[in-house]
């Protein structure tokens, strides 16, 4: 054994024999049960069946790193440790693909109305009264009684102007929702721990995005003091969170094909002033915590060793477990289904564990052998918080492949030609010596090749035809490294293909074919974000609609506001955007131009025209809102407008009776006689001689 796998070794037996006697003496039955469960999980993931040599050698891969026996064997040959890096390249492209679809501007989910939101009972109350009221009307007015016809079209042109109206509300209110939801995202940390999640992706066999958490965080506000000065308040709010869990961390029960249909655990990482804050926070038990303090708090606790913790550390450049002077306390968060007499026995009421055979879903915080809270889950879907998916999916498995499992002999087979290529090189770079040492005279610095150098050697009497003979010879190694070169080429095309993470979309301008062109390069793009949309599809299903709507149900719990109705559903946008963004762009700035004329204007209204600029500013990124009014806004405006008009044209129509009553005036010389125009050529009158008059005062 090495020294690394002997440590592991002594890890895991000392692991057992605590385990032993961890049975014996632990606090309760409950932390016995947590026990057995993290053991099973962790001796099946550490197992030949298991994944956790998947994630090594995925943290390997993008760290550029070899496996510790490979390296071994490559320092035994004195050879070249270069490192290809094919894997990491493509894990950057992909990630970058990734963001801009869910990171980007447009929100990658969104909350759409009912289709057919319910009329109220007043509304068609209201309808029904309005109809009669014009009936009785047109009878009392000796119209005599409407057709039933006519009465049944008016009653149904109502309720579906209503209806429109209602609609109209459903969207507005939704918008609204929608908004305060992601207000809930942005401030509980959603879209840092989604870009994370999103760096994970591409690695690791699976990535994992944590959330809601509720958490009580300090909160600065700032307040008038008695002086009128700004003053900072600091307030204690409960809030919740979401985060990006390492896949090391996560565990959940061996065999489910879906982690909802498992129990999960978590490994978390505290520190003394971590479980300090704990103290007096409702629902901890405090002394199981002071407990942790007092046999944990000088050293540590690392009691579940992992065999990947070592190398994995390594790679995360944190310190190794086995030594722990930072003195970190591990913590198991359980989340899972216990039988009611477990729960009873460690504390739990009647009320909350009615039946002591059942199981119910719990929420358990483990440290050593002392529970340090555990309460009844509070998701209402009975789940635990964690959304994971691959970027390419397994049937019946929640471990996927990512890159490193898809590329993985591409990467071995580039690492095999560049380090040849390095070491061919390396050899030709210059010639090789060959030294006759009988001919040579002794001592001297005969090893050394340099400029000028002055070597010594005698004749050998025996052998007069070997004089001939040079007693120093160079020749030159051959370089091969150019075909190397081809061969890795091929080797990068085949992962560019077998990937379907091209090399232009990191930045490569080695392009041939149709890529040498703009039409062509955008093709060749399209079918790229073709394949990117199955990894978009991942992500929305089993991650971004079961998240929104996980915040959406404790939102329905807690709010008391009456903004979100309950029969709102989630739009996830993710695959729409992959592939549509540009051109959804492309058609809305062609839609905006092509209906900028005087006819589609009378269609569509100042009201449709507004739709359309208010889209467009979104697509391309532009607050519509301060671009284009609100509907109030533009109906005042256009109600403005129209009376501006009709101010207008009264006060023209009233100049122009003013204009002709002028001219309609007697002249100086007497009036004239009525109804005929006055003769002779009097132009101030504006009319024909002998023409009738108009406009007589």
């Amino acid at each position: 054994m090495s020294p690394a796998e002997l440590a592991e070794k002594e890890d895991r037996d000392r692991d057992e024999k605590y385990g032993q006697a961890l049975d014996e003496q632990v606090a309760s039955d409950l932390a016995n049960y947590i026990n057995r469960v993290w053991y099973v999980m962790r001796d099946h993931r550490s197992s030949a069946s298991g994944w956790n040599h998947r994630l090594l050698a995925a943290q390997r891969a993008f760290n550029r790193e070899y496996d510790p026996r490979k390296l071994a064997e490559i320092r035994e040959f004195a050879g070249s440790e270069v490192y290809a890096g094919i894997v990491a390249g493509k894990c950057r492209g992909a990630t970058s693909l990734l963001r801009e679809v869910y990171l980007e501007v447009e929100r990658p989910w969104g909350l759409d109305p009912t289709p057919e939101p319910s009329l109220p009972q007043s509304i068609q109350e209201a309808i029904q009264d309005l109809v009669q009221a014009e009936v009785r009307a047109m009878v009392a007015t000796g119209a005599g009684m409407p057709d039933p016809n006519a009465i049944r079209d008016r009653l149904q042109a109502l309720v579906n102007e209503a209806i429109g109206a209602n609609k109209r509300k459903a969207r507005e209110q939704a918008a609204r929702a929608e908004d305060a939801v992601d207000d809930y995202l942005v401030e509980g940390g959603f879209y840092t721990a989604l870009a994370e999640f999103l760096n994970d992706l591409p690695i690791f066999p699976f990535a994992c995005i944590k959330g809601p958490e509720v958490r009580v965080a300090p909160q600065m506000k700032w307040t008038k003091g008695p002086d009128g000065r700004p003053k900072a308040v600091q307030q204690n709010s409960a809030k919740m969170f979401w985060s990006r869990k390492s896949p090391f961390d996560i565990y959940w029960t061996p065999g489910v094909s879906d982690i909802r249909d498992g129990d999960v655990i978590e490994i978390n990482r505290y520190t003394r002033a971590d479980l300090n804050a704990l103290i007096g926070v409702p629902g901890y038990v405090e002394e199981n915590i002071r407990a942790v303090l007092r046999e944990y708090g000088t050293r540590g606790w690392k009691s579940w060793t992992d065999p990947t913790d070592s190398e994995r550390a390594r790679g995360e450049n944190r310190e190794s477990p086995s030594t722990n002077n930072s003195g970190i306390i591990d913590c198991v968060e359980f989340h899972g289904s216990v039988q009611g007499k477990l729960l009873r026995d460690w504390g739990f009421d009647e009320d909350d564990v009615p039946d002591t055979d059942l199981d119910y879903f719990i929420q358990a915080w483990l440290i050593g052998r002392y529970v340090i809270k555990a309460q009844l889950h509070p998701s209402p879907r009975k789940r635990a918080p964690y959304f994971i998916t691959s970027f390419e999916k397994v049937p019946g498995t929640p471990v996927g492949n990512a890159l490193p499992d898809i590329l993985g002999d591409h990467q071995d087979v580039g690492n095999g030609i560049l380090r040849a290529i390095v070491n061919n090189m390396a050899m030709s770079s210059g010639p090789q010596v060959m030294i006759n040492d009988d001919r040579i005279e002794g001592g001297g610095d005969n090893d050394d090749i340099y400029p000028w150098k002055r070597w010594h050697y005698r004749d050998n009497p025996m052998n007069r035809g070997a004089s001939a003979v040079p007693p120093v010879n160079f020749f030159q190694p051959q370089d091969n490294s150019s075909q190397y070169f081809v061969n890795y080429e091929k080797i990068c095309q085949q992962a560019d293909e077998l990937s379907a993470i091209p090399r232009y979309v990191t930045g490569s301008d080695r392009m041939g074919g149709a890529g040498r062109t703009a039409s062509g390069l955008a093709m060749l793009m399209g079918n790229a974000n073709k394949i990117l949309k199955n990894v978009c599809a991942n992500i929305d299903r089993d991650v971004m609609e079961p998240l929104i709507q996980m915040l959406y149900d404790f939102l329905l719990l807690t709010d008391t506001t009456g903004l979100f109705q309950g029969d709102e559903t989630i739009r996830v946008e993710g695959v729409q955007v992959a592939v549509q963004r540009e051109t959804e762009r492309q058609r809305q700035m062609e839609l905006l131009q092509a209906t900028n004329n005087p006819t589609d204007f009378t269609i569509m209204g100042p009201l449709g025209r507004r739709a359309l600029l208010g889209a467009v500013a979104k697509g391309v990124g532009l607050p519509g809102e301060e671009i284009v009014p609100t509907v109030e806004e533009l109906q005042d405006r256009l109600q403005k407008q129209a009376q501006a008009a009709q101010a207008q044209a009264q006060a023209a129509q009233a100049q122009q009776i003013e204009q002709e009553g002028e001219r309609a005036l007697p002249s100086p010389g007497g009036p004239p006689q009525a109804g005929t125009a006055p003769k002779g050529p009097n132009t101030d009158l504006g009319v024909p001689e002998g023409a009738p008059m108009r406009g007589m005062v």
